[in-house]
């Protein structure tokens, strides 16, 4: 019976005036979570809330501007004077890098719209660089030296490099069948940088195809090294 009361009570706040309308207040509207490690687990804040206002606060609905952003909270009208949270769970799982997630609560009250944060850095774990980059070609290290046209074919296939050296080193030359485009993103890798040699299958020139092509390329450091193609 109360709680139909209550209920009957937010269908009228519209015509309600603003001194008799639900206020809600946070205690804070922001979480510096950090650092926060990739592999570390999800982590989780609660924004403590209080309504200040003189009718029920009811929260109609909370957004989050990204899927790795959780929100739960009490879905029953809060009473005033009587406080609540709104927990929000980060999943930081495959998203390194510095972060600031936006969590917009839609309520009854005034203001009716308000926007939490939670913000941060996500730390990726260490990279074992020799099982993750086995090839090695000279200071450069690439995930595999073997093209996969059916890979290709179907879109392109992405073989990820890293600079191991102290210096710049960049690809000077690429030599390639016909059939093949190949971009190098980065053009210069610096120390320590990542980048990726891009490759497409061209099927205009699928005639061209021979068992022993490969794709040679040579760096400014003077290395060498030949990428076999494979029909697999």
């Amino acid at each position: 019976m109360k709680l139909l009361i209550i209920y009957t009570i937010l269908f009228f706040i519209p015509t309600l005036s603003l001194g008799q309308r639900a206020k809600i207040a946070f205690e804070k509207t922001t979480f510096n979570l950090g650092l926060v490690q990739e592999d570390g687990g999800k982590v989780t804040r609660e924004f403590k809330l209080t309504n200040k206002g003189k009718a029920p606060l009811l929260i109609k609905h909370i957004e989050t501007t990204c899927g790795c952003t959780t929100p739960k909270w009490n879905r029953k009208p809060i009473l005033p004077g009587d406080s609540s949270t709104i927990t929000v769970t980060f999943n930081p799982k495959d998203r390194p890098g510095v972060f600031s997630k936006k969590i917009i609560v839609y309520t009854n009250a005034t203001p009716p719209n308000i926007v939490l944060r939670l913000e941060g850095e996500v730390v990726a774990p260490p990279v074992d660089i020799p099982t993750t980059y086995p090839v090695a070609v000279g200071n450069l290290r690439f995930t595999t030296d073997t093209i996969h046209l059916e890979q290709a074919k179907n879109k392109h296939q992405i073989i990820n490099l890293i600079n191991t050296g102290k210096k710049n080193v960049s690809i000077t030359s690429i030599f390639k069948p016909d059939y093949l485009e190949v971009d190098c993103t980065p053009p210069v890798l610096h120390k320590g940088m990542t980048g990726n040699l891009i490759i497409r299958y061209l099927p205009k020139h699928a005639g061209k195809i021979k068992p022993d092509d490969h794709l040679l390329i040579k760096t400014d450091q003077g290395t060498t090294h030949k990428f076999m193609i494979s029909n697999k």
